[in-house]
């Protein structure tokens, strides 16, 4: 569990020099849910609702299209509308037939040649979101769903198409959540951390994944997302990376909540004081990190610890066919970021969200395009 101003045990005080040379990363939101491609776009952004709104409001409302699977399992919601309307009582698993047929459409080398002219120094692609899709050929395949995961190396060819140009490449997996291993969407804040499925199953699915992440593609960050199943073998998967690649980085969302929180009172307790905690920032530490990691904000007061800014280019990270022109980021505001948090050790890893075909939209290769100028 998160505490106040602890010592982290895995943590070190200044990161590898390409990281503190980067200005700029490049995140990637790519799966089953750019099929859908929904969320509703009348609601404020992330930030906004978490600390404006209360999170039963959050997760009937997610702005995410990532979200989708969750969001249209909440009776009632804008994206339960909106699938009952275009797709009745199709599962949602049925869009990975489509995904993997189009998915091969893609075309990494002309994704690498975009982030290299915008000056990206690295890039940060999802390989598994809380859906539970796998973006690669894999040998772990899913125990509950099959040809639940891309039939060929995308990963490999991406990385493959960055580091050609340059370009850092380091990899991002849902670990705390994996849908396709529950049963019930989240709601609340203490669904969202103690929600998770801690079977041994889950947690031998969950390290086999990363360990194959880490010896197929060696990839220079390791981004984990909500935090980690209650496996002890946590700090041996660390210690595994750092000897694989020395200088990698580890981000800061690996927290392990604690069983004694798994009962009424302890997550009524979790609703209470965590909400705070999810767009990340300095005002709780964790345990294990190279550096911090917040969303969709740019406050941060703790000048002497690095962190990264991430957020999408609209309201989303994933591609959302709805999102309005006035929900779009510009370039000049990408700039102004960057020129704020880069002297407080800052980075901005800023997400580009393709369509089901591997089609970065319009207007973020403008966006990205005018980034060469600064």
């Amino acid at each position: 569990m998160a505490t106040k101003k602890t010592t982290p045990n895995i943590h070190r005080s200044n990161p590898p020099e390409w990281f503190q040379q980067s200005d700029l990363g490049i995140f990637i939101h790519w799966g089953v849910y750019s099929v859908p491609a929904y969320a509703p776009v009348d609601t404020e952004d992330f930030a906004t609702i978490v600390r404006e709104k209360p999170a039963e409001y959050l997760f009937a409302n997610q702005p995410y299209a990532e979200w989708y699977k969750n969001s249209m399992s909440i009776e009632g919601s804008p994206a339960h509308k909106y699938h009952q309307e275009h797709y009745g009582d199709m599962p949602y698993e049925e869009f990975s037939k489509a995904f993997i047929q189009s998915a091969r459409n893609v075309d990494v080398e002309k994704w690498a040649d975009m982030f290299s002219s915008a000056g990206a120094k690295y890039v940060v692609l999802v390989t598994k979101h809380h859906d539970g899709f796998v973006m690669f050929n894999t040998y772990h395949p899913n125990p509950k769903l099959g040809n639940y995961n891309l039939d060929f190396d995308f990963v490999g060819d991406l990385a493959k198409a960055c580091r050609s140009k340059g370009m850092k490449f380091g990899v991002y997996y849902s670990s705390l959540i994996d849908w396709t291993f529950t049963d019930k969407p989240v709601t609340t804040v203490s669904e969202l951390f103690l929600g998770n499925n801690n079977t041994k199953e889950y947690m031998d699915y969950c390290q086999s994944h990363w360990l194959e992440l880490i010896d197929r593609y060696q990839p220079d960050i390791i981004w984990s997302d909500i935090g980690y199943p209650a496996d002890p073998r946590l700090e041996d998967l660390f210690a595994y990376y750092y000897k694989k690649v020395p200088e990698g980085l580890v981000n800061d969302r690996w927290t392990q909540f604690p069983n004694w929180l798994r009962n009424p009172l302890g997550k009524k307790l979790l609703d209470k004081v965590a909400s705070k905690w999810m767009a990340g920032g300095g005002d709780y530490d964790v345990k294990y990190y190279d550096y911090r990691t917040i969303e969709y904000t740019s406050e941060w007061n703790e000048s002497d610890i690095w962190f990264e800014m991430c957020r999408g280019m609209d309201k989303s990270f994933a591609y959302n066919k709805y999102s309005k022109p006035s929900d779009f980021i510009s370039s000049d505001e990408v700039k102004s970021i960057i020129a704020d948090i880069y002297p407080k050790k800052g980075r901005l890893l800023l997400n580009v969200g393709p369509d089901e075909n591997g089609v970065i939209p319009e207007y973020q290769q403008q966006v990205l395009a005018e980034l060469r100028d600064r």
